[in-house]
């Protein structure tokens, strides 16, 4: 990639785009110790980082802030991910409307094995993009050869309300796409045809995945109480035949929503992925106190997986990699408290 200064000042630019991406009005609200305050990018690994831009840019329309850059072996980020011989590098696409950007990461000189997601197995991670007009968006799709979950082939209408498709990128990672009926004044707010963005992760046991993220890291969910048998939407979402469960809150500190899907009477496969793994999702979470919170994870069924179990420093910056019981892995951010 990079000669090591050039790669940390572009680790340093992507993560200040990603600490910045949270609306500062909300990053003041107070936390408990150790706790999320904020959000900067959803990410994941890909094969093929070229490839990847061009189907996040050309075809569904994120505008890219960092473009793709050149591999370097960088002994912190080496040690962040526990990718110890791996060099990587990254992209960064910003989406309008939306307090959370995308990140792409790719790797080399370090065994990877793709992840062959579907949605339905706990792990796999979900984009769900919120667009003004959804057919020029599906044209696209179409024609860029992508997988096409939903069962129709095309967006369809859900009970009047909104057009919705489920496709996966070149590394089958999910992006759900809606157009909701009417247009909501937040989408008059940005130029282009995207208005907002949130993040979804497919999850094995609703109590166990509520516990985590509310004792834990202080969200607050709203927790679904049944399972949903539409079977309109769960065509549309490329799983017929299967009822599913949803949770979701914002992330503490930011407008980013979050949801939790749980799935029943389909196949599921839980995801064990490394970070180096094409289709790993990845978040980056702010917290309060690094320390604190990583004592806490530990003992609430968190796996660690920076290498020594501890955090890296990079710049001022804390930054620790903690595996959820999903296979989600959280990437926690922490400054020094100011003096």
């Amino acid at each position: 990639m990079f000669s090591l200064s050039k790669r940390l000042g572009q680790i340093y630019c992507a993560l200040i785009f990603a600490l910045a991406s949270a609306p500062l009005s909300l990053a003041q609200q107070p936390a408990a110790a150790g706790a999320v305050t904020g959000a900067g990018n959803f990410s994941h690994i890909v094969a093929n980082l070229e490839r990847s831009v061009d189907f996040y840019h050309n075809v569904l329309g994120l505008d890219i802030a960092t473009p793709p850059g050149t591999f370097s072996p960088n002994p912190a980020i080496m040690k962040l991910g526990n990718t110890i011989g791996g060099q990587s590098r990254i992209a960064v696409l910003k989406i309008p409307g939306a307090g959370i950007g995308l990140e792409l990461i790719e790797y080399k000189d370090i065994d990877r094995k793709p992840a062959n997601l579907r949605f339905q197995d706990p792990g796999a991670g979900n984009l769900a993009i919120l667009v003004k007009e959804i057919d020029p968006v599906v044209a696209r799709v179409k024609a860029s050869g992508a997988h096409i979950l939903t069962a129709a082939g095309q967006a369809v209408d859900i009970q009047g309300r909104e057009k919705g498709m489920f496709v996966q990128d070149p590394d089958g990672f999910i992006v759900e796409l809606t157009q909701l009926t009417p247009l909501p004044p937040a989408a008059a707010a940005t130029q282009g045809n995207l208005f907002g963005a949130s993040v979804e992760v497919t999850i094995a046991d609703t109590d166990q995945t509520v516990k985590f993220y509310r004792d834990l890291l202080g969200f607050q969910l709203k927790v679904g109480d049944s399972f949903n048998g539409n079977q309109l939407m769960a065509a549309t979402a490329g799983t017929p035949g299967a009822q599913f469960r949803q949770s979701s809150g914002q992330i503490p500190g930011t407008s980013v929503r979050m949801t939790f899907i749980e799935f029943k009477d389909i196949d599921r496969k839980p995801l064990h992925t490394r970070v180096q793994d094409p289709g790993t999702a990845l978040i980056q979470l702010r917290v309060a106190d690094m320390d604190s919170l990583l004592r806490t994870l530990k003992q609430g069924g968190g796996t660690v997986v920076t290498t020594g179990g501890e955090p890296v420093a990079i710049g001022n910056l804390k930054i620790a990699i903690v595996r959820d019981p999903n296979n989600l892995f959280l990437e926690l951010m922490s400054t020094p408290p100011a003096k």
